[in-house]
Order: structure tokens, then sequence, then C-alpha cells
């Protein structure tokens, strides 16, 4: 694949992600988030699909790491964690990861979370473009038994984004879980809270939020125990960091480095 390919597939997802980020419906319960679907062009979404990493390239995360019984894998999309694929295929993927890590995604993404993050940082709505962040893009690869507890994430995270990478729709109960502290669900797992909703887990669908950690306000999310038979739950996680040692070096470089006088993150 030529330069002139790579740039073909990065120009037609920079414009279908900025259009559906754009357009997307903004909600601020149960904290400040918004859902989309359609996120990638379908022929970019196909090949997505049929063409993930090589399993030994990721890495092992959760509790049960380095034992039979590991649930979850992570793949970072840079120059390490697309070894061993074609260079047609990593070609691809470094389009795909440069176009959802752009600098204009990222201020759509924000200011269409303007209200959550305005709160966060206490600054006018009008100035979350500015806020200092850098993208981070990894698949996620979990198998049946995963699950994680109702959790708010660390403020190194600034904006928490999930795709949903299922084959169809055959996986739509199995995506992440919104929460609310409440006593009604003192009687039943997750212990204290009750489930606002459930996003959709179809294809080319998925969620991003506002990472919110404050004794008034928390981002609570976390998934129930995916059941045997489930399959594999694959997804890409693209996070926002508020530093640069958390964030791809690699799209930093390319996108970041020469503009990173930015409001500094909370």
């Amino acid at each position: 694949m030529n330069s002139k390919s790579y740039e073909a597939i990065f120009e037609d997802c920079l414009s279908s992600i900025l259009h559906t980020v754009e357009n997307a419906k903004v909600s601020d319960q149960p904290f400040p988030h918004f859902l989309f679907e359609n996120l990638f062009p379908v022929s970019v979404y196909e090949r997505m699909i049929s063409t993930f990493p090589p399993l030994d390239n990721y890495s092992e995360l959760g509790k049960y790491a380095g034992t039979a019984g590991q649930t979850r894998f992570r793949c970072a999309l840079t120059k390490d964690g697309l070894t061993g694929m074609t260079d047609e295929e990593q070609h691809f993927w470094r389009a795909v990861r440069d176009a959802i890590g752009h600098p204009t995604v990222k201020s759509a993404v924000f200011k269409q979370l303007a209200d959550g993050l305005a709160y966060r940082y206490s600054i006018p709505k009008g100035d979350v473009e500015e806020i200092e962040a850098y993208p981070k893009s990894e698949i996620y690869h979990e198998r049946s038994g995963y699950s994680i507890k109702p959790h708010p994430d660390t403020r190194k995270k600034v904006v928490t984004m999930q795709i949903a990478l299922p084959q169809d729709h055959s996986q739509s109960d199995l995506g992440t879980e919104f929460y609310r502290m409440s006593p009604k669900g003192l009687l039943s797992k997750p212990y204290g809270f009750t489930t606002a909703m459930t996003a959709p887990f179809v294809p080319n669908s998925g969620f991003a939020f506002v990472v919110l950690n404050t004794p008034m306000k928390r981002s609570w999310h976390g998934r129930s125990e995916l059941s045997e038979g489930s399959g594999e739950r694959n997804s890409l996680l693209h996070l926002y960091y508020g530093d640069v040692e958390n964030a791809d070096l690699e799209v930093y470089e390319k996108f970041y480095h020469e503009t990173s006088n930015l409001k500094a993150a909370a």
C-alpha cells in the first residue's frame, strides 16, 4: 500500500469520524457522555474486523494475567503493536489511528463534551477545546469470564472513548454499563449501584465520556461478567490523557508536538 492509499484511508476516516461525532447524541445522565453509530466508513470497518493484529502482540491485563484464566488483552496501534503484519495492513491501521487521533477529532469530541469538561476544569465551555490532552488508541480483546467493577477511571484520563468491533449484532448486550450509586443496589451485583444504561455493543458504534472522579461527581462504569459462550469481545479504546507520557508518542510527534502550548490539564 503506497502513501496515496494511506492518505485516502486517512481522509475518508477523518471525514466520517468528524461527521459522526459532530452529530452524536449528548447526555449528562448519569454523567456527561455521547453515543454514536457508524463511526468509520463501512469498507474501513469491514477491514478493521478482518485484520486485527496477531494475538502475540497483545499484552495481558487484569487479575488473571500470566495464568490460563486470563480474560483481557490489549494491543497499541504503534510500530511494536503492528509487528508481524504486512506493510499494507500496517499502513491501514496507522491511517485509522492517525485519523481518530487527529487534533480536529479531539476538538470535536471536547466540544461535544463541553459541559462536563468545563465542570471538571472550572473553565468556560468555550475554552474546553484548548485543554491539553493527547490520544492513545488500543485494541482490547476480552473473553468469557471477563468483568470489571464500577470505577470512574483515573484522573490521568480526560476523556474515555470506546468503539465496539463485533462481527455482527449478536453481542449487542455486551456493552459497557454506566452506573449510579444507589442503596437500591445493595442486594445484587454490582453492590451499591444500579445500572443506568448499557451502551449497545453493535458494529461500528460506541460512546465517549468525560472522566469525572471528584467527591461530588464520578463517571461510574464497568462491565458485568461475560458469560460462557459470549465469544470474543473486541473494541477500540481511544483515550485522551492529560500528559504526553501516557499517550501514543507516535501520534504526539506527528500531530501535537509543535502545538503543545495548550492549557495544562488539571
